[in-house]
């Protein structure tokens, strides 16, 4: 929390209540929200003309300032000579109303007209890889490629991947690695649902990013920092183990913007400032089902729990490996064959395929002009395959009886409905194929 908000919930009792209705110990919001409410009462304290909140406090509360006026009379102020823009008026005036609330200063708000929200001074985009190359090229430190790479290619936000520890990172994929992101105070979930439901949610990472990343680090224990899974994934630019705030990167974002030529601004903003790395994942995402590109950027009620994870995890992956040529900066069009064929025989060692028939998969791919033609050329040997060899019919009674299947051997499970699925996985199943219709075929390890 920045040093001007810390001192004033010391200092004035009417600011704590903010903070402890905010961030405090039966809460877990955000102490940036904290931070933006202070700012807003400062700057209604100022317009006031008074240094002490409590003291104007006193005045609202007796009637000797009518604290419905002074907020209207503010909003006018806000907008024509401070030059605000409307959201962020909105944002000012949500501040003032909450310290009222919360100190006992009513405001019929019903007669208060709000700026309106529909007003976009600010424009921005996504950058295109060709300025993100520039950007890499100008980053002086590993620190600040990795959040580079990292960002663009999770798509979370800023806030949450500099909130992230070391243990939240997961190498031990053959080409990507996984970042889990967990409920926890301060940190954004912007869900509908409420409760204990969803406790985290996963997004995943480039192989460029995730060696980017895992240089950085080499580099940090090189220095002699002593890392745990409680350290910072990204801290601060003397490896002294601290957390790098959002507003001291973008401080590091803007000198780089000047130093790549890509300063050009909006209004007040940079147009390319620090969120657009997350509007570049979001447009990037071809070929992605629209529900787990939001899941991966921590959207609105799509949270898990670990033992859902690990049922649905190669689904994610499969997801992900589609948009992996889309989201890469520097990957050429060998680097993406590759990597389309590799995700196309992970996928089919999923499905079960023999190893035979990896082989000829891998064949045919060499001798195919792209991986497109690969594909129905295998579905051909496949389809030849199955009108030369009848798979035998099982015995109905087989599966009605012990709901197993296949090779009659009980070794697999046909689990209906999430709630069996993830029961047989804590009893030591694994999960073999997701099945339609909600089903999921399980095999004992």
């Amino acid at each position: 929390m920045r040093k001007f908000a810390r001192e004033w919930v010391k200092n004035y009792p009417s600011i704590a209540r903010v903070y402890d209705a905010i961030a405090g110990p039966r809460r877990m919001g955000s102490e940036e929200t904290v931070v933006n409410y202070v700012k807003a009462v400062r700057k209604f304290c100022k317009f006031l003309d008074v240094e002490d909140p409590e003291e104007l406090l006193r005045k609202l509360k007796s009637g000797d300032v009518d604290a419905g006026k002074k907020v209207d009379a503010y909003i006018d102020y806000a907008l024509t000579e401070e030059k605000f823009a409307h959201g962020h008026v909105r944002g000012l005036v949500f501040g003032i109303k909450k310290w009222f609330e919360l100190n006992g200063v009513i405001v019929n708000w019903e007669q208060i007209e709000l700026p309106t929200s529909t007003e976009i001074r600010e424009e921005d985009r996504a950058p295109t890889k060709e300025e993100l190359k520039r950007l890499l090229n100008h980053a002086n430190r590993a620190r600040d490629r990795a959040i580079i790479y990292c960002d663009t290619s999770s798509g979370l936000r800023i806030g949450t991947l500099l909130g992230l520890s070391v243990g939240d990172a997961d190498f031990t994929y053959p080409d990507v690695a996984r970042f889990t992101v967990e409920r926890k105070r301060g940190r954004k979930f912007s869900t509908s649902r409420s409760g204990s439901q969803g406790r985290l949610f996963v997004s995943w990472i480039t192989p460029e990013a995730r060696i980017s990343l895992q240089q950085y680090l080499k580099e940090r224990e090189a220095s002699g920092e002593k890392l745990t899974a409680e350290s910072p994934l990204f801290t601060d630019a003397y490896y002294t183990g601290k957390f790098i705030t959002v507003e001291d990167f973008e401080r590091v974002w803007a000198r780089l913007l000047r130093r790549a030529g890509l300063a050009q601004k909006s209004h007040k903003w940079f147009i390319l400032h620090i969120h657009t790395l997350r509007k570049y994942f979001r447009s990037n995402c071809v070929g992605v089902e629209i529900s787990y590109r939001e899941r991966w950027m921590g959207h609105k009620g799509l949270y898990l729990d670990m033992s859902y994870f690990r049922a649905d995890e190669q689904l994610h992956l499969n997801e992900y490996r589609k948009a992996m040529p889309h989201l890469t900066i520097y990957a050429t069009s060998t680097d993406e064959k590759n990597l389309r064929k590799k995700m196309l025989i992970d996928f089919a060692r999923m499905q079960g395929t023999s190893e035979d028939e990896l082989k000829k998969l891998d064949e045919i791919l060499a001798k195919a002009r792209d991986v497109d033609e690969g594909i129905r050329e295998f579905r051909r040997f496949k389809e030849d395959g199955e009108k030369e060899e009848k798979p035998q019919r099982k015995p109905k009674t087989a599966y009605r009886k012990t709901r197993t299947a296949y090779d009659g051997s009980g070794r697999y499970l046909v689990a209906h409905g999430e709630d069996e699925m993830i029961k047989k996985l804590h009893e030591g199943y694994r999960l073999a194929q997701s099945l339609n219709h909600d089903k999921y075929l399980l095999e004992i390890q």
